[in-house]
Formats: C-alpha cells, structure tokens, sequence
C-alpha cells in the first residue's frame, strides 16, 4: 500500500489533463457511425471506468493533502520521486506515510482496492516508477542522496555547494 500511496500523490498533478483526454476519447468513440457497436461500446465503457478510476484518485489526493497538509503531502511526494535527497525510508516520510494510510482507511480504501487502480495506465506508470526509484535508493548508499541534496552539480563534475 506504501507504493500506491506515493502514486496517488505524485498522479494527482496529472489528472485533470487525464480527464480531459478520456473525455475527448470517449466522445469521439461515442459518436463513431462507422466502426461496428460492440466494439465502440466495450472501448466507451472501459474508458468510463479509467474516468471513474481518476474521479477517486483525485479525491483520495485531495483528503490526504487536507488531512496532512501541503508539508507533508509534499515530502511523500518528493521522496517519491527520489528527489531532493528524500528517502521513502526517512522518519519523517514514513510518518506521513503512516498518516496517509490511517486517511484511506478512514475512507474505506484498503491496500486490495488500490491494488485496483493498477488497471489505470497512468497510475500503474507512477507505480513503477516509485518502485525503481525504491530500489535505486535501496542499492546507493545514503551518502550519495545527501550530496545530490547539499550540491548543485555544475559542467565537468564539478560541483559547489549549495
């Protein structure tokens, strides 16, 4: 559940643009005269359950970040994304994580539900990603992620510190 956690943050950027392409696609579908009904009409619901998918990955996002605020949303986020020196394994970001999944839980989603939202690209996308960033972490050392925070890297390797 750690995994989906950080995806439903790190998507929620992305969603609004989501739901404006399967809109067009679901009404381009809707209105084709010419490709055969079944078809059309299996890709038009299957396009409605990715907008269903999206519709409440969008508001898990938005009751984490009221629950725990743009701070700590944010931390999982770019911990998330290997950014900035967080590690997913840091106190700090294992409470908000901790935080979060007390909130999903509170709205009912349990970690077989988000298993689910794999079905949606976009989120099956975040997902693998969050888990190669998890395992490149997992292999450097600690170090090497608090030098990329501490230093901005210049041409040549040369860095100066920030």
């Amino acid at each position: 559940m750690e995994i989906e956690i950080g995806a439903v943050i790190t998507v929620a950027g992305k969603l609004e643009l989501l739901d404006e392409l399967l809109n067009r696609r679901i009404t381009r579908a809707s209105t084709d005269t010419v490709s055969p009904a079944l078809p059309l009409l299996e890709k038009v619901y299957k396009l409605g359950e990715y907008k269903r998918l999206a519709a409440n990955l969008a508001v898990m996002e938005h009751r984490i970040r009221c629950e725990l605020g743009n701070e700590e949303t944010d931390k999982i986020a770019r911990a998330a994304r290997g950014e900035f020196g967080w590690r997913w394994d840091s106190r700090s970001v294992k409470a908000a994580r901790r935080k979060a999944r007390r909130v999903l839980t509170n709205l009912g989603v349990s970690a077989e539900n988000l298993q689910g939202y794999r079905r949606l690209p976009l989120f099956a996308a975040a997902c693998k990603k969050i888990e190669r960033t998890l395992k490149a972490q997992a292999e450097a050392p600690i170090g090497l992620f608090a030098r990329d925070a501490a230093c901005a890297c210049c041409p040549a390797d040369r860095t100066a510190q920030a």
